[in-house]
């Protein structure tokens, strides 16, 4: 495979003609105070502008939450928009994605930190003068003492501007929590709204979000030990339920709606080869989903991706679009496409396949796309500074 590389400024573009897609890195991680080994889901605003963390670096080396916007030339600048650690009882090590709420807020969860070592929720708020002010407007409670503990999820907003996510500890009994925070003029409640496992059936341990479903107070979720759940509001109480069981399977990544209310997902082991699958369950007017696989990804050394690390999206024509934290060309990942035929039957197609050099590689996080198709997401590793990258996928 012949691959011919050209360096713009910060832009690295790759052609893999044997995919016939061209990968460009918008950003490199780790020049001098720039955050490093970037994680969780990115996100985009009216303009165009893109949000994100870092896992590492910045002014304390525990984390950043910065911005990248074009800058008029074809490339595109990075902001640090804040370092963690800046301040007493702030959160540290961010794993998860952000949300914006209408007002330009940003919110996220740190798996660590905060006043009792287990993790916060933060705002970043724009300041009038410029910049950006951070607010830990919660954190979590000791273990043991029944809060949530060591959140890992990104969170997600209703239309009320309530927030709901997940911990990965804490609880009843330490196996996590799904839990909700809701706005007041005097802050912010947090309400656990169910701990895991409440029996024997019930899931355990979650690490991805929710998905707020069509119908209000229906939550969708998944669990570290391979359950899928739904959590609804009825007679006063938040009820949990199973709703299947991947056998033990490791999910990777949120939950993903198409317009037609099926639900789709990614598995990052068993499978026909033990390497991860993708999924979907249909919707059905009954609340009742029927379970198809879609794909099994191929054995080790197969040249297929193996292992996804997040959840897949679904194109306006209903392709599903997806990473691979390993496999392909040099182990490093792939970004895929699965199309449905005529015949119902799923095809993949791999799109790029990581080098682990300049071009980044170990892709986390779900990407987004953009309304000409373009696919934008995160590599962990590589790229110029060895920081990780923001990468633009061009089908």
């Amino acid at each position: 495979m012949k691959i011919k590389l050209a360096t713009i400024g910060v832009l690295v573009i790759l052609q893999v003609t044997a995919w016939a897609s061209t990968e460009t890195v918008l950003w490199n991680f780790g020049g001098s105070g720039d955050g490093r080994a970037p994680t969780g889901n990115l996100i985009v605003d009216s303009s165009g502008n893109f949000y994100g963390v870092t896992l590492l670096g910045g002014a304390h080396d525990i984390g950043t939450v910065f911005e990248l916007s074009p800058n008029g030339d074809g490339g595109w600048t990075e902001t640090v928009l804040y370092s963690f650690g800046s301040q007493n009882g702030d959160g540290i090590q961010p794993t998860s994605g952000l949300v914006m709420d209408s007002k330009g807020n940003l919110y996220g969860t740190t798996e660590f930190g905060g006043a009792n070592q287990t993790g916060t929720v933060f705002e970043l708020s724009p300041a009038s003068g410029g910049g950006w002010t951070e607010t830990v407007i919660y954190t979590f409670g000791p273990q043991g003492k029944g809060d949530g503990a060591y959140p890992a999820s990104d969170l997600a907003l209703d239309a009320q501007g309530n927030m709901f996510g997940t911990t990965f500890a804490g609880g009843a009994i330490g196996e996590g929590t799904l839990y909700e925070l809701s706005p007041s003029s005097s802050g912010w409640t947090e309400t656990v709204l169910h701990s895991f496992p409440s029996s024997r059936r019930d899931g355990a341990s979650p690490k991805t979000g929710v998905l707020v479903g069509k119908i209000q107070s229906h939550l969708y979720g998944s669990t570290s030990s391979g359950a899928i759940y739904r959590l609804w509001f009825n007679s006063g109480r938040w009820v949990e339920k199973k709703i299947h069981d991947n056998g033990g399977e490791q999910i990777g990544g949120d939950l993903v709606r198409d317009r037609n209310l099926n639900i789709y997902g990614a598995s990052n082991n068993v499978g026909a080869n033990g390497t991860g699958t993708v999924w979907e369950m249909v919707y059905h007017p009954n609340q009742i989903r029927s379970f198809s696989l879609l794909y099994s990804f191929g054995a080790d050394g197969s040249g297929d991706g193996t292992f996804p690390q997040s959840g897949v999206i679904v194109g306006a024509n209903g392709t599903v679009y997806g990473t691979t934290g390993f496999g392909g060309t040099n182990n490093d990942g792939i970004v895929f496409s699965l199309t449905k035929s005529q015949n119902n039957q799923w095809k993949e197609t791999i799109l790029y396949s990581f080098t682990g050099g300049n071009d980044g590689g170990g892709p986390v996080g779900q990407m987004i796309q953009d309304k000409q198709g373009n696919l934008y997401g995160i590599g962990f590793t590589g790229g110029a500074h060895g920081g990780g990258v923001v990468f633009e996928i061009t089908p």
